[in-house]
């Protein structure tokens, strides 16, 4: 139940919003050469329509305004550009800035303003790949043997029916056994293990699933007093150490380390220190809930997991040394069939945004040679999943396709291949790889560890109400079995 401050609090702003964005309704006029713009409601525009099924509503605005037009989300306005042939124009436009989009959500979401932030990125961007990558991916391939361990010391439920010479079953959430494994193993990867210290992989995801669902709130602007849950979790996302403490420890992430020594140098604070960290946290978040689907896919479709261990036994007799099978990131990233079943996943579950802010008017020009004048102040954005699930592009767009992206296969679009059919992640991400390569050697992992099998009549759904996160969580966990297999090939990276 609400205090009454906070009534208070979601009265006046619930006022103010109303005034506001019903001011800027009537004095914004369409000016020629701008999109059409989607009707929407007084106050809140199109955000409800959003908020159900952003890709219904997207798709059903494409067909009645064109491409490109502009929805109104309370208070933001937002051309959406549903073209994936614009793709390359959009990311390269000089007038298209990502800069004040940081700052949005750092700002509005974890509350601190990162100084200097082109350099930073640049900089911080170098320790997820080149020469950073492999140590970091041996580092997190380490912490998630750990996690299998430690998963298989204290697994629960242990059934009392077992085959004769076999581990026996126990039974879990699917997503809580993610959490687990390739949850724990990143969150140790990025901060170092200390087993010790309150600021753990289970403490920090219980508190990221709460503060999570109250994101897309945050980054509009809503005043986080409303949201009394979230920023309960959030007083106990900001209790990771300090910044000396995790310079201290000497498996922290290279990301970390270059991140908080350039923050330590500009002068900033704690506070902002622990923001940033949380912001980087966040987006690995994303390569968990990515690693979810997958499993989760494979599981409810049994031609695509034996196909996919078909190639990885395969492999693993391939690449035998001694009593390992030993890979390097090339190798993973040649197994055609895990790679499909990787983007296929990311295609079902994407919830991701491109979006810039418009820093000056200017005359966008679409694939199709048509001219809009995108309007400065507003935001432009292409929003992928409206994209994936268009069946023009991707045959039954709603049905999981394990061999879908298979051979190298291209997709099209009013009869004209498309470059970037998935643009996975974005433009800007340095780390896509590295989040690509920690997924793949997840599911090759821990289907050669495992069996698994989904209990009867379990099955997840997409919260689709989650559009406009990176990746949509399920409705709920799902209960599945597993047990560890017998003789189980170790799989080793390639120094």
């Amino acid at each position: 139940m609400l205090a009454i401050g906070t009534w208070i609090l979601l009265v006046i702003f619930a006022i103010l919003i109303c005034i506001y964005v019903v001011m800027t309704n009537f004095m914004r006029k369409r000016r020629q050469g701008e999109p059409p713009i989607v009707k929407g409601h007084m106050v809140w525009g199109s955000a409800q329509h959003f908020a159900e099924n952003a890709v219904s509503f997207l798709q059903e605005s494409t067909k009645e305004y064109g491409d490109v037009f502009t929805i109104r989300l309370v208070n933001q306005y937002l051309t959406i550009i549903n073209d994936p042939h614009s793709y390359e124009a959009m990311s390269s436009e000089k007038n298209f800035d990502f800069d004040p989009i940081q700052k949005q959500v750092n700002w509005n979401v974890f509350s601190f303003v990162l100084k200097d932030a082109r350099k930073m990125i640049k900089d911080t961007g170098r320790t997820v790949r080149g020469s950073y990558l492999q140590a970091g991916f041996d580092s997190f391939a380490n912490n998630l043997a750990i996690s299998y361990d430690n998963m298989a010391e204290t697994a629960p439920n242990p059934s009392l029916k077992n085959e004769e010479n076999c581990h026996p079953w126990h039974t879990d959430g699917l997503r809580t056994f993610a959490a687990s494994t390739i949850f724990d193993a990143i969150f140790n990867t990025v901060f170092g293990r200390d087993d010790g210290h309150p600021f753990d992989s289970n403490m920090v995801f219980r508190n990221l699933e709460v503060f999570h669902k109250s994101f897309n709130y945050f980054w509009l602007g809503f005043p986080k007093g409303l949201f009394p849950s979230a920023m309960k979790a959030l007083e106990q996302l900001v209790t990771m150490p300090d910044a000396e403490e995790l310079l201290a420890r000497s498996d922290v992430s290279d990301y970390i380390t270059t991140a908080v020594r350039y923050m330590q140098k500009l002068g900033q604070s704690e506070a902002d220190i622990k923001g940033h960290n949380l912001v980087y946290l966040h987006v690995n978040y994303n390569t968990f809930r990515l690693a979810f689907w997958a499993l989760n896919n494979l599981l409810e479709n049994p031609k695509a997991h034996e196909n996919l261990m078909s190639e990885l036994n395969a492999a693993i007799e391939d690449k035998m040394q001694g009593n390992s099978a030993v890979f390097t990131m090339k190798d993973i990233e040649e197994l055609d069939v895990l790679n499909s079943v990787v983007n296929e996943s990311f295609r079902m579950a994407s919830g991701v945004f491109m979006v810039r802010y418009i820093q000056e008017d200017t005359n966008f020009q679409t694939s199709a040679g048509k001219t809009f004048l995108m309007r400065k102040g507003d935001r432009v954005a292409i929003y992928p999943p409206a994209i994936h699930k268009d069946a023009e592009i991707f045959e039954q767009p709603m049905e999981f396709k394990y061999d879908r992206f298979c051979n190298g296969k291209k997709f099209y679009k009013n009869g004209e291949v498309i470059k970037h059919p998935l643009m996975a992640f974005g433009s800007l991400c340095p780390g896509k790889r590295y989040a690509l390569l920690q997924i793949k050697w997840y599911l090759m992992s821990v289907l050669t560890r495992f069996d698994m099998r989904l209990q009867e009549g379990e099955h997840a759904q997409y919260a689709y109400e989650y559009h406009g996160h990176e990746i949509l969580p399920p409705t709920k966990d799902i209960k599945f079995d597993f047990r560890e297999k017998n003789h189980v090939v170790p799989l080793e990276l390639a120094n």
